[in-house]
C-alpha cells in the first residue's frame, strides 16, 4: 500500500479511536527533518486540512551545525504554524542519569506534549517505519521483556504519561525504502543524520549489525518480527482486558506506596494473571521499572504461593512482598529512603561499556572511563566509596547481583571471603542485599559497589590503563555510603 493510503488508513482509524476528527483537527506533527518525518509531513499535507496542522522540531544538540537544520524544517512548514526548541541532551542525560536514547526520547515527547496541549491539538503524529518497529521489538526480545514488549509500537495509543494525548504512526508499516523511494519521487531532501550510524547507541548496533546478521538466517526477519508484533499485539489486547477484571477481584486497597491483594483470590486466577496481576501491583508501585525479569516474577510468584505468613519476596528497585493474613501486601521503599541505596532493576547481568553508563533502579547510575595516566597517589588516597580504580586486563565488565556462594578477595588480602559476609560486615541492609549491584569480570567479582575492590583487580605500578568507576545518584550531594564502617 502506497505512503498516502497508508496515512489515511490510519488517520481514519485514528479518528475513530479518539473520537476527533484528526482530518480537520489540530494535529502535531513531529518532524526532525529526516526521511521519515519529511515524507510524514509531506504525505500528510497531502491528505487533510493545513488549518490545524502544526509542525514541531526539536534540536537535541548532539550534532555541530544541527541548530541550522531548524531552519530546513521551517521552509518545509511554509504555510504551516511552526514551533521549534533547543536541549542539551547530553546534559539531561547526565543531570538525569538517563542514557541518550532516553533522554532524547523524553525531552522529544515532553516537546511535542507541550506543543499539543498549548495549542489545544488530541493527537501528536510521528514518523516511525516498519523497520523502526522490527528493531524495537528485537530491543524488548534481547531485554526479555513480556507480550506488552513484544508487541511492539501501535500505530495509535495514548501518549504514556501525557493524558489526554494520542500519539500517532501512519507510516508504520511503510519500509525505509519506500519511504526513502517517496522522497525521490517527490524530490524531498531529508537531513541525514550521522548519528544513526553510531554504534555506541543501543538501536544502531542492532540495525547495522545483528539484523544483517539475522537476515543471513532469514531473509524476512524484519516482516517476521512485525507479523509476530501484530499478532502478540492483538493477544495482550485480550489479555489486558482480562487481567483489568482480575485486578478488580483481587486488590482490597491501594494506598500510597502499597498494593494489598486477596490472597485466596489471587490463588484462584490462571497461571497467566497470577504473573500478570503481580506484574501490574509492581507497575503501581513502580511505574518508572520496566522489563521486568522471568526469574524475579517467578521468584516473587513463588513467595507468594507458596510461603507461610510472614514470607518475604525482595523486588528491583525496593519493591517488598510480603504474605501475611490471607493478604499479599506489596510496598514500595520509596517512603523509607530506600532510594539511598544502590538497586538494580533485575537479576540479569548487564553489560557495562567503557567508556560508557547503564542506568539503575531509582536514580542511580555507574559510569565507567578508562584511565592512562595512573597515578597511584592519586589511587590510594580516594575516599570516596562510590568511585572505584580498576585493572581488569581485557576482561569485559558486567553489573549483576551476588551469585549464590560467591567470594571475594578484598583489597590487600590473598584470602577469600564469601561475598554475603562482606555484605554483613558492612552493614548493608539485608532488603537492599540481593539486588546489590556488583561489578564482575566472567570470571570473578571486583567491586562491590560502594564497599570493596578485589585485590585481584588492584591497580598495579605496571598496570598499562585502569577503569575509573562511579556510582552515582541524582541527589548525589546528599547521599553518603550505606553505615560503611571507616576506613
Amino acid at each position: 500500500m502506497a505512503l498516502v493510503e497508508q496515512a489515511q488508513a490510519t488517520l481514519r482509524r485514528a479518528s475513530e479511536v479518539t473520537g476527533h476528527d484528526l482530518f480537520n483537527e489540530p494535529v502535531v506533527l513531529g518532524v526532525s527533518g529526516g526521511p521519515d518525518s519529511l515524507s510524514l509531513l509531506h504525505v500528510i499535507r497531502a491528505i487533510r486540512s493545513p488549518k490545524g496542522l502544526i509542525v514541531a522540531h526539536l534540536d537535541h544538540s548532539l550534532r555541530p551545525g544541527s541548530a541550522k537544520e531548524a531552519m530546513t524544517v521551517a521552509a518545509a512548514a511554509d504555510g504551516l504554524r511552526f514551533y521549534s526548541n533547543r536541549v542539551d541532551v547530553a546534559a539531561m542525560a547526565q543531570a538525569q542519569r538517563l542514557s541518550l536514547e532516553e533522554a532524547g526520547r523524553k525531552a522529544r515527547y515532553d516537546f511535542l506534549a507541550s506543543v499539543a496541549r498549548q495549542e489545544e491539538a488530541a493527537a501528536v503524529i510521528v514518523g516511525h517505519n516498519a523497520g523502526d518497529q522490527a528493531e524495537t521489538i528485537l530491543m524488548h526480545f534481547l531485554r526479555g521483556s513480556g507480550l506488552s514488549g513484544l508487541a511492539g509500537m501501535r500505530a495509535i495509543s495514548p501518549l504514556a504519561g501525557y493524558t489526554g494525548v494520542w500519539l500517532v504512526r501512519p507510516l508504520l508499516h511503510a519500509t525505509r525504502s519506500e519511504i526513502e523511494a517517496y522522497c525521490i519521487e517527490h524530490n524531498l531532501d531529508p537531513i541525514i543524520d550521522a548519528t544513526n550510524i553510531d554504534p555506541v547507541f543501543f538501536r544502531n548496533r542492532l540495525r547495522h549489525e545483528l539484523l544483517p546478521l539475522l537476515e543471513s538466517y532469514n531473509p524476512q526477519i524484519h516482516q517476521r518480527l512485525q507479523h509476530m508484533g501484530e499478532v502478540i499485539a492483538a493477544d495482550e489486547d485480550l489479555l489486558r482486558d482480562l487481567t483489568a477484571s482480575a485486578w478488580s477481584s483481587v486488590v482490597l486497597s491501594e494506598p500510597k506506596n502499597k498494593v494489598v491483594l486477596d490472597r485466596d483470590a489471587w490463588l484462584a486466577l490462571p497461571l497467566a494473571l497470577r504473573r500478570r496481576t503481580l506484574r501490574r501491583a509492581i507497575g503501581v508501585l513502580r511505574p518508572d521499572l520496566r522489563d521486568i525479569s522471568y526469574r524475579t516474577l517467578e521468584s516473587a510468584r513463588s513467595v507468594a504461593e507458596q510461603g507461610g505468613t510472614g514470607a518475604i519476596a525482595t523486588l528491583p528497585a525496593g519493591v517488598i512482598l510480603q504474605v501475611g493474613y490471607g493478604k499479599l501486601l506489596m510496598t514500595s521503599g520509596a517512603s523509607a529512603g530506600e532510594s539511598e541505596h544502590p538497586q538494580l532493576s533485575s537479576e540479569d547481568a548487564i553489560p557495562l561499556p567503557i567508556p560508557g553508563k547503564i542506568s539503575l533502579a531509582m536514580g542511580w547510575q555507574i559510569t565507567a572511563e578508562w584511565v592512562y595516566d595512573i597515578d597511584l597517589q592519586t589511587i590510594t588516597a580516594n575516599d570516596d566509596l562510590w568511585v572505584a580504580y580498576l585493572d581488569t586486563g581485557p576482561n569485559a565488565l558486567h553489573v549483576r547481583p551476588r551469585l549464590r556462594g560467591e567470594r571475594m578477595r578484598p583489597l590487600g588480602l590473598d584470602s577469600e571471603t564469601k561475598l554475603k559476609e562482606i555484605m554483613i560486615n558492612r552493614k548493608i541492609p539485608a532488603s537492599a542485599r540481593r539486588y546489590w549491584p556488583i561489578i564482575a569480570t566472567e570470571n570473578h567479582a571486583v567491586w562491590l559497589v560502594g564497599h570493596v575492590v578485589d585485590n585481584r583487580a588492584r591497580v598495579r605500578p605496571d598496570s598499562g590503563r585502569m577503569v575509573r568507576l562511579q556510582c552515582v545518584h541524582a541527589d548525589r550531594a546528599n547521599l553518603r555510603p550505606v553505615d560503611a564502617p571507616p576506613g
